[in-house]
């Protein structure tokens, strides 16, 4: 309590930033922390099911497994259908706004980190200006006259370092966390990408290799189909064949000649 009083208000200024920055700390701490890290699962699911066109079974995968990179690939997901450009703009845009999550509280353990020194050099600028005042007012020729000043200038000066240096040290893991998050998050996207259009290039090929089969049996179908078209399996009813035709004509030739021939004989 005699080292608060000595301090003064600027001490208690650092005190209560320093509560705050340890509050932060955890707070990020243990949001970081029950944030899902583990994607080699999704990317096997995800990346069989963009394999097997199956869109739907991809979006479930992501909303089960949760996590930065699954609320990602989900956002790009569903703009599949919607061709490249919009996965590309879907991954950016998903991207910012987890990083914009992930950074919060970031910036809050810089600037105590930059203003707890400060406070302490504030403290030793009011400690001194205090000694300098009771020396101008009581004489130099006790010691015990400064002593209450250039306490107040050395607590405040100690109190902004101790603040200082552990919450950089917070600050700094809590930033490299994110960053293998955000690092973890631009090599999925990068892994999605190219199975994506590993799965188009497939469906293409595909394509191309049914329309070659479809184009070189094409010619062997027609094939019997023209003799077909050209000579007929049997005539049709009422049409009579040329030997037919030949043969029907003599008969009817033959036929009134015999008859003509039997006539005169009979006369």
């Amino acid at each position: 309590m005699n080292m608060l009083a000595s301090g003064g208000p600027v001490l208690v200024a650092i005190i209560l930033v320093s509560l705050y920055a340890v509050y932060i700390f955890f707070l990020r701490y243990l949001k970081l922390r029950n944030e899902r890290t583990d994607n080699a699962e999704l990317m096997t699911r995800v990346n069989a099911a963009v394999r097997e066109r199956d869109l739907e079974l991809a979006l479930a995968a992501c909303e089960e497994h949760g996590g930065p990179v699954a609320r990602v690939l989900g956002a790009a997901l569903l703009k599949l259908p919607y061709g490249r450009q919009a996965v590309e703009a879907a991954f950016q845009e998903a991207s910012i706004q987890e990083e914009q999550k992930l950074t919060r509280g970031l910036r809050p353990l810089t600037t105590i980190a930059q203003v707890a020194p400060m406070l302490g050099l504030l403290g030793t600028v009011t400690g001194m200006i205090i000694a300098f005042g009771e020396i101008s007012r009581l004489g130099t020729g006790d010691p015990s006259v400064v002593a209450n000043g250039v306490g107040q200038a050395l607590i405040t000066t100690a109190a902004g370092l101790i603040v200082a240096i552990p919450v950089i040290m917070g600050q700094s893991y809590l930033a490299s966390r994110v960053e293998a998050i955000l690092v973890d998050i631009d090599r999925r996207r990068e892994e999605l990408m190219g199975n994506i259009a590993q799965a188009v290039a497939s469906r293409r090929e595909d394509g191309g290799a049914r329309r070659e089969r479809a184009s070189s049996a094409g010619p062997a179908e027609r094939a019997p189909s023209e003799p077909e078209r050209a000579s007929p399996v049997g005539p049709e009813r009422g049409a009579v064949g040329p030997d037919e035709r030949h043969a029907g004509s003599h008969e009817r030739i033959e036929v009134p000649a015999t008859s003509s021939s039997t006539t005169r004989t009979a006369d």
